[in-house]
């Protein structure tokens, strides 16, 4: 995705030389995401304060108990990329778990910033019978013509790492990279039925030095 402008003060953003459609993140921490699609409510100022309040927030500190360390240290930065689409709305966005550099299974999230809905997948595409917390997809799961290439790309930018989830977008048949994240919902979100939580830990291998 392209990064149209970045900086620490939202005073500085330059609203009126931006495009129709863009997304407003921040960078220290989850959910620190604003969709401007030519539609939205928001004025500027409500934007602003939206920021502002961010800025002051320790994700690591304020949220989950603390779990999330990595956020801890991190300088508050605003990002304001391209808005991705496919046919007018935010694209499928999806989830590869990749233990020790090899994506076991993914998770598809559907409509993310409307009726969210999501399935879970193996690395063949096949569905499973569970879930870990948004109410599943019931129509038709269309495998990407370049899925196995999808596939190549998470497995190696998770290379080194016992456990990363790797977010990919597919628009129009390009491949676009999302995130990395070592601990998807925090560690909280429990898988249902349960014995998914067993099934995927035992993926997960630690080496020597962990222990």
């Amino acid at each position: 995705m392209e990064l149209i402008w970045s900086g620490s003060n939202p005073e500085d953003i330059p609203f009126e030389m931006l495009p129709q459609r863009y997304v407003i993140k921040m960078n220290h921490g989850c959910g620190y995401n604003i969709l401007i699609d030519g539609k939205t409510s928001m004025s500027l100022n409500e934007i602003k304060l939206k920021l502002n309040r961010w800025k002051l927030e320790n994700y690591c500190q304020d949220k989950n108990q603390g779990l999330e360390w990595a956020y801890k240290n991190i300088k508050p930065m605003i990002m304001i990329e391209e808005f991705l689409e496919e046919n007018g709305r935010p694209p499928l966005d999806y989830k590869f778990f990749c233990f020790s550099g090899r994506v076991e299974y993914l998770q598809i999230s559907f409509d993310r910033f409307g009726d969210a809905s999501e399935r879970i997948l193996d690395r063949n595409f096949n569905v499973l019978d569970t879930y870990n917390g948004v109410r599943l997809c019931d129509g038709p799961i269309k495998r990407p013509e370049n899925y196995d290439e999808m596939i190549k790309v998470a497995e190696k930018l998770s290379a080194g790492f016992d456990f990363i989830r790797v977010d990919l977008y597919n628009v129009d048949g390009k491949i676009y990279f999302g995130e990395l994240t070592c601990y998807p919902a925090g560690g909280l979100a429990a898988f249902v039925p349960r014995k998914w939580d067993f099934i995927f830990g035992e993926k997960w291998i630690l080496e020597n030095k962990y222990k």
